[in-house]
């Protein structure tokens, strides 16, 4: 077996080559041998329908197709798995690229290739997936996805077509797409402006999140706030974000008093749910109980806009 190579490259994101595939989980998720470790790899900017879930998403029969699509994919003629290149959306350091592109499960965020080929293009253009933009546009292939998307829906494929896509509980691209378009711009404009004015970023900057708290710094930090209040207390709330591992903790005290209303009801009515969900959080950084956390106890803590806009 050839061993696994790590590429940087300026114009293509950080790369690792010839990984064993070791399982096909579902349409978007796949587990590879890296460093002697089988870690899930969950394709970035896709999301396949589901062939069973454990979360809120139904389980439908494109699911269960896109499953079965991607099994037959994976599976050479001689009946074993194949070897596949993982891209990074940024040339970061390889180690940093293991580290950041994770998401909520812990699960490795990347662009899979066999043979040269960009499965996750493959996903959109056959229509098994919609570009999926509520973490932000692709960096890397944002026009060949965007191509990919309008030819699937220019032929009617897959999730598209609501003659193959049926049934009492699917998803309402109808209204997730623009919802995501939202969030995708809110991320754009980080980009562009927060991270130059050193907002802090909790996935990607969680050194940096966890050296400020231990100093009990003033920082900004981009939050997103979309899962709502993570655990209700009788003193208060406490909302998460990040990884199970790289996690950030807001808590809202003292949220049973008539004080603390007018920015509950804002964070119900602007950044909940399907709202806007991405914020820019000024305040001090502390440890407790050996995790990061934010106190956030006033609307001017929250702001649409980096410091310096």
């Amino acid at each position: 077996m050839m061993k696994s190579q790590i590429l940087t490259n300026k114009k293509k994101g950080t790369t690792i080559q010839n990984l064993q595939v070791t399982k096909v989980v579902d349409g978007d998720t796949i587990k590879v041998l890296l460093n002697d470790k089988r870690e899930f790899i969950r394709m970035d900017y896709v999301d396949a329908e589901e062939s069973y879930s454990e979360y809120s998403k139904p389980v439908t029969d494109m699911g269960k197709a896109a499953s079965e699509m991607a099994i037959k994919y994976f599976i050479l003629p001689d009946g074993e798995l194949a070897q596949v290149d993982l891209e990074f959306d940024t040339d970061d350091p390889v180690e940093n690229c293991l580290e950041k592109y994770r998401d909520h499960q812990g699960r490795l965020i990347a662009y899979v290739k066999k043979n040269g080929e960009n499965f996750n293009i493959k996903l959109i253009r056959e229509g098994w997936s919609p570009y999926f933009i509520k973490y932000g546009n692709s960096r890397l292939y944002h026009q060949e996805m965007i191509a990919a998307e309008i030819e699937a829906q220019a032929n009617n494929l897959g999730v598209w077509n609501p003659q193959v896509n049926r049934g009492k509980r699917k998803r309402n691209y109808n209204l997730l797409v623009p919802w995501w378009s939202l969030r995708a711009s809110i991320v754009d404009n980080y980009r562009t402006y927060g991270i130059a004015s050193g907002v802090l970023e909790v996935r990607l900057d969680f050194p940096k999140i966890l050296a400020a708290a231990r100093a009990e710094e003033y920082v900004t930090v981009f939050y997103d706030l979309q899962g709502g209040v993570s655990k209700w207390l009788d003193n208060g709330a406490l909302i998460y974000d990040g990884t199970k591992d790289h996690r950030l903790k807001l808590w809202i005290p003292n949220t049973n008093t008539e004080e603390m209303k007018p920015l509950l009801q804002l964070l119900k009515n602007r950044y909940f749910g399907l709202g806007r969900g991405y914020v820019y959080i000024t305040g001090q950084l502390h440890m407790y109980r050996d995790k990061p956390e934010i106190i956030l106890s006033e609307i001017n803590q929250l702001s649409d806009f980096p410091p310096t806009v």
